[in-house]
């Protein structure tokens, strides 16, 4: 395992040229494995051990265990989830399996939303299971009294149909070696990890440029359970100018006619206008579940 110090002197001795060509060959493989990962799972396959996504044999441990197959029980995980599985790689799958179904609104990583004591906390939800995976200082270094946690590891919560089927408190998961090189890694302030195939609410967020290409795309769902975000816009015409109740009913209705939204036909119509718009989760993205102590 290496230390911070020696993950810094390696960050530190690659050239931009070398970071530019790894960080290429990496995207160009994590885009692979989501098209391979994606078609399986079109055809009702799990993309890693390639049996059907409601196949369960207690021998043969998948992460698609976590789909809740047939005659699947929690019991069943006690002796998988004491092995290293990787942190990392369980949560690009989760992710991977949000995003299939609804791009961006079905995994809440949003930082300002995480519990103060935790490192990283982020709710993930596919169809009627949902997933939250955390940890904290304190997990990363072990709980020192504890029999049965003192390793580095993580907590997973998942819900079927909004019931329990893992509790947090259920698992002490442990991080696997490429977990902990990971986590190391993203201490470095020249280290950035990002979730290109299946980018979350943070990315949308906290990014400005592709909030800016995504709003250009947006349009106005039939039914709002169904939006990723809300925009609210505040709208202030120039001194002397006013916009008539009939003009404004106009937009909206063109807004209802062609699914535009509104603060777009504004600044059609209105060019001189100055209009601001906010953006917040929609309601429809899934609440950040807590690990609250017992």
């Amino acid at each position: 395992m290496c230390t911070e110090k020696e993950i810094k002197e390696f960050m530190n001795s690659l050239t931009p040229e070398q970071i530019e060509e790894g960080n290429k060959k990496q995207e160009a493989k994590n885009k692979e494995m989501y098209l391979e990962f994606s078609d399986a799972y079109s055809k009702g396959y799990c993309f890693l051990c390639g049996m059907k996504l409601d196949y369960f044999d207690y021998s043969e441990t998948c992460f698609h265990w976590f789909l809740n197959p047939s005659n699947i029980k929690k019991k069943h995980f006690k002796n998988y989830l004491t092995e290293g599985i990787g942190f990392f790689k369980l949560e690009s799958y989760f992710r991977w399996l949000a995003h299939i179904e609804k791009p961006f609104r079905n995994i809440n990583d949003l930082k300002c939303e995480t519990t103060k004591s935790k490192l990283l906390e982020t709710t993930i939800k596919h169809k009627n299971i949902e997933w939250t995976l955390t940890y904290g200082k304190s997990d990363l270094e072990g709980h020192k009294d504890s029999k049965n946690a003192n390793f580095p590891h993580f907590h997973l919560q998942m819900l079927v149909d909004e019931l329990p089927f893992i509790r947090f408190n259920d698992f002490h998961i442990p991080f696997s070696k490429e977990d902990l090189f990971n986590i190391e890694l993203l201490k470095q302030e020249n280290v950035l990890f990002k979730n290109s195939q299946a980018p979350g609410m943070t990315d949308i967020l906290e990014d400005s440029e592709m909030l800016e290409k995504i709003d250009e795309h947006c349009t106005v769902p039939d039914n709002e359970e169904d939006a990723s975000l809300n925009f609210g816009t505040m709208i202030q015409m120039p001194e002397g100018k006013t916009m008539s109740d009939e003009e404004i009913a106009e937009i909206f209705e063109e807004s209802k006619r062609t699914k535009r939204p509104v603060r777009h036909l504004m600044k059609e119509h209105f060019p001189d206008a100055s209009i601001v718009s906010g953006v917040t989760p929609a309601d429809g993205v899934p609440e950040k579940k807590k690990r609250n102590k017992r």
